[in-house]
């Protein structure tokens, strides 16, 4: 297998934040509307950028990511008896990997639906031999007009005019049977190895997909049938990709379908997904791609709990669910009345929106999905009448949050560019006394690799904390208040949504407000570890790019890397799937000094001390806030990957903790503290170099 490299400056995983104990200058550490942005934002969904002379500057010693070997550990691959098996999980989908829909959950999910694939590759022991099996939870159609097919070779177009070119296989067979209705089997043998000699041969990259049909007389399809009218029961799977020979699942190659993967597109180790195409607002929502079958349904009920109205009990869809999906009246009720009198969102999605962020709105629109930690401003302690957080809604709700106004800052950059920095200005709205009252915004963060961060050694972190000026703490929240995932979740559950739970039993809002009918249940709650542990990590898109490359080379050059850890490694844990993978997150989720400029307004000891923010996925964060529905119909099979990609890639973004910076300039230059020096160093950039630096930080 071939040998990739990368730049050296982002192997520098050890090594410290600079020490800065000078003030920064005015204007450094202010927030964002760039009036001359450097960039228009992620180009993914445009075939390769012409770069203009632009080189990529010298490639000067290896990343650790040079085959597929160091990518780690592959759970669902085995070798039996010289027969390399590959195994994996089948989400049920409703199109093919090209088309509108192929990535939404649809009426049902969580039940009967759940379906696997083993592949046997006997090529390895010089037999000529490819054996497929498909096993699911419910009985399918088996007729001669209608029952399970397999379909391998892939010899379309992903951007071809119709539905059929974007899915067409050289091979489409209807499967073998072999019993209850629920295992059937195909195998590619002698014969079809004859006819397609280079598509077979060993090394080669070989795509297929299966399509199977739920027998709709069996009673329980019957029953979801009569209950929504929307159930489906003809499913397709994924694309799956593997390498003859080899074994292991493999992602995608954007816009070249064959071509075997880079290494470096594997941002989150094997649980990195192939690219999420037509549906790009949909990419932080998909299932690692090395999920086993012991964690398939945990999966899928956890995202019911994410998705549930902690109220009403009711199913909480995505703006582009075009099919409802709903509970069971037995299952609403069972999940309903958790919530306290006061909350911000009764749901997880009501704040993580398409498991991504949520956006300010206007000034003085009240906001419910950014939240606001409240201090005294004498004490810094938690404020006497609002408690930790400030709760928005329900019946005994605390106040209203709002934008009163933004504070703008213009930032001269050294050749002559003027960068205007806007800092929101909140507001709160309460019966109670706001004497005193200081606040902290905080934008709930997307879900990207949270259970693979999770799995990084302690030991790990507090070294990197022993090397540099950062603090370890804890994992998970903006100041690191969170040590493991468990406790972001029950966290989350308690101060956002008013639920209580074992490990956090007491409400925020106290005797002002009225508790739920009980603490959450337990299982309940490790479901919804196990589906935010176990959702999959977008891929790169072309970190062999020249123009990406360079962008790299800046962002070394500026010691970013120095916080913005490129490459770290999992350890142990309770999810095999997340268990020793190295991963590209950029970050060391340490506390560091950030300067006046982001500092909280309670003056306390921690004001200006942030976690580093991972960087992997800006470009799906930024495609996740608006589904584009009104745009892209669903149904529409005509849309192509291209045209959603490229109108997402204009999404607007809000970074930092309180969404102040609208683009990646605000954001860098909001930056003092330890990162002075490296804002200086952008500063001196030229356009030519900033405009790679984004390049880079959009293709992460």
């Amino acid at each position: 297998m071939r040998k990739l490299l990368l730049l050296a400056g982002l192997l520098q995983g050890t090594m410290a934040c600079h020490e800065q104990n000078h003030e920064p200058e005015p204007g450094a550490a202010l927030n964002p509307r760039s009036e001359a942005p450097d960039t228009q934002g992620p180009t993914s969904g445009s075939e390769p950028r012409p770069t203009d002379g632009i080189q990529p500057l010298p490639v000067m010693a290896p990343l650790p990511l040079k085959t597929y070997d160091d990518i780690g550990k592959r759970p669902n691959t085995r070798i039996e008896d010289g027969v390399v098996i590959t195994e994996g999980v089948i989400r049920v989908r409703r199109r093919h990997e090209n088309d509108m829909d192929f990535s939404k959950y649809n009426p049902f999910y969580w039940e009967g639906r759940l379906a696997f694939f083993k592949v046997e590759d006997y090529t390895a022991r010089g037999e000529k031999r490819l054996r497929f099996t498909l096993e699911t939870e419910w009985p399918q159609d088996f007729i001669p007009t209608r029952g399970p097919d397999f379909s391998a070779i892939y010899t379309g177009d992903p951007l071809g005019s119709l539905e059929t070119i974007r899915s067409k296989f050289a091979i489409n067979q209807r499967m073998e049977h072999l019993g209850d209705r629920k295992r059937f089997v195909t195998t590619l043998g002698p014969e079809v190895f004859q006819t397609f000699p280079d598509a077979l041969k060993s090394g080669q990259l070989l795509t297929f997909e299966f399509r199977f049909f739920l027998d709709e007389t069996h009673p329980d399809w019957k029953k979801e049938k009569d209950f929504n009218q929307h159930t489906l029961s003809a499913y397709y799977s994924e694309f799956y990709r593997i390498q003859i020979g080899q074994g292991g699942q493999l992602i995608d190659t954007l816009g070249a379908p064959g071509q075997e993967p880079d290494v470096l597109r594997f941002n989150g180790g094997w649980t990195t997904i192939p690219t999420v195409r037509v549906e790009p607002w949909k990419a932080l929502q998909q299932q690692a791609f090395n999920l086993t079958k012991d964690q398939a349904q945990n999966f899928l009920d956890g995202r019911t709990f994410f998705h549930t109205d902690m109220k009403s009990g009711q199913h909480v869809d995505d703006a582009d669910d075009d099919k409802p999906l709903v509970f069971f009246e037995e299952m609403r009720l069972q999940r309903s009345a958790y919530a306290a009198s006061a909350y911000n969102m009764p749901s997880c999605n009501g704040c993580h929106v398409n498991n991504g962020i949520a956006l300010l709105p206007a000034i003085g629109q009240p906001i419910h999905a950014t939240l606001a930690k409240t201090f005294d401003r004498l004490t810094g302690q938690p404020h006497p009448e609002f408690g930790r957080q400030l709760q928005t809604q329900g019946p005994e709700a605390e106040g209203q949050l709002s934008v009163k106004s933004y504070a703008e800052t213009p930032v001269s950059l050294d050749d002559g560019t003027v960068v205007t920095l806007r800092k929101p200005l909140f507001q709160v709205a309460s019966r109670k006394s706001t004497d005193n009252l200081s606040l902290s915004i905080r934008k709930p963060p997307a879900l990207i690799g949270l259970g693979l961060l999770n799995a990084i050694p302690e030991a790990t972190l507090k070294s990197l904390a022993s090397q540099s000026q950062g603090e370890w703490r804890g994992r998970f929240g903006w100041k690191g208040q969170q040590t493991t995932l468990r406790d972001q979740i029950t966290a989350a559950l308690n101060f956002d949504m008013g639920v209580t739970s074992q490990q956090r039993p007491n409400l925020d809002c106290g005797a002002d407000c009225s508790a739920g009918k009980a603490p959450l249940p337990e299982t309940d709650i490790d479901k919804i570890e196990a589906y935010v542990s176990l959702l999959g990590v977008p891929p790169r898109l072309r970190p062999r790019d020249p123009l990406v490359l360079r962008g790299a080379a800046m962002f070394e050059k500026l010691e970013c890397s120095r916080c913005h850890q490129p490459l770290l490694r999992t350890g142990p844990s309770p999810f095999k799937e997340l268990a020793e993978q190295t991963i590209q997150p950029f970050t060391d989720l340490l506390l560091h000094d950030m300067g006046e400029g982001l500092a909280d307004t309670d003056g306390g000891p921690d004001a200006r001390k942030w976690r580093t923010a991972p960087l992997w996925g800006l470009k799906n964060v930024k495609h996740a806030v608006d589904a584009r529905r009104q745009q892209f119909h669903p149904g529409d099979i005509s849309i192509l990957y291209t045209q959603t990609m490229q109108a997402s890639d204009q999404n607007p973004i809000q970074l930092l903790h309180d969404g102040r910076a609208q683009s990646l300039a605000e954001a860098i230059l909001w930056h003092g503290g330890q990162a002075e020096n490296s804002v200086r160093l952008y500063k001196a950039l030229p356009r030519s170099d900033r405009e790679a630096l984004e390049a880079f930080l959009w293709d992460l």
